[in-house]
């Protein structure tokens, strides 16, 4: 897996409100990095550390997932 792509990915899905892509992608990328695989580079240098750009990267899956979560429930509540 490309997980600088699979980033790239899940922030146009969002963009898009390709909700049930930010689900996949979200997930995709939270397994990946919860393997301890290597993180995508996110905001800043590389020198920041992994650590930086694994913790950005799993908010991002977070914020994403409950941006979908939310725009469900909109969906449901409108008659």
């Amino acid at each position: 897996m490309d997980p600088q792509a699979t980033l790239t990915d899940l922030l146009q899905a969002v963009a898009d409100r390709d909700w049930d892509r930010v689900d996949e992608l979200a997930e995709t990328l939270r397994t990946w990095l919860s393997n301890g695989d290597f993180p995508p580079k996110t905001l800043g240098t590389w020198k920041l550390g992994q650590k930086w750009h694994q913790a950005l990267s799993l908010s991002i899956c977070d914020l994403a997932r409950s941006e979908a979560r939310n725009a469900r429930k909109r969906r449901k509540n409108v008659p």
